[in-house]
């Protein structure tokens, strides 16, 4: 009777840690692509960025070499 009590101890303990790995698996690979996601959505965002600050630095630039503008810029 012991015997049989141990066993289904072991194996409940088993299937529980089988269901604790599974959901660390699953768990681990969704916060792996959030973070996938969340990365390429910060590069597109430094993209925008970068392409603000051109187009500012290229309307300066213009405003800086137009005789017209610049006196009026000021």
């Amino acid at each position: 009777m012991l015997n049989v009590g141990v066993t289904v101890v072991l194996v409940e303990v088993g299937v529980a840690v089988g269901f604790a790995l599974a959901w660390f698996s699953v768990h681990r690979g969704r916060r792996h692509d959030r973070d996938s996601g969340l990365a390429i959505e910060l590069l597109r965002q430094r993209e925008v960025i970068a392409d603000y600050e051109a187009t500012i630095h290229a309307y300066r630039q213009f405003v800086h070499d137009d005789p017209e503008l610049s006196l009026t810029s000021r």
